[in-house]
């Protein structure tokens, strides 16, 4: 079991039952969770804080290179990453 798993578990028990023992009902909502280095991390927070409200993708920051997101983005953020990447690609003058 990863840190983040028992991140996960720790904090789903912490949301089942209050501090009186009484169970609390958990909401599950499906995803996709990306892991990535910090600067991918911000470059997606960043494509989700300049869509209007209605379109934001991040369901949970997790923390600074685990993020939550709707499954029906996956798509295209994978797009917007290789079109970043192929944009600060350095090509050698010939």
């Amino acid at each position: 079991m990863t840190c983040l798993d028992k991140y996960l578990l720790r904090e789903a028990l912490k949301s089942t039952f209050s501090s009186e023992g009484y169970n609390i009902m958990v909401n599950a909502t499906k995803g996709v969770f990306i892991s990535c280095d910090i600067p991918m991390a911000q470059y997606i927070i960043n494509m989700n804080a300049s869509l209007p409200a209605s379109d934001k993708f991040i369901i949970h920051v997790l923390d600074n290179t685990h993020i939550f997101v709707q499954p029906h983005v996956e798509v295209m953020i994978r797009s917007q990453i290789a079109k970043f990447r192929e944009d600060n690609t350095y090509v050698k003058p010939t």
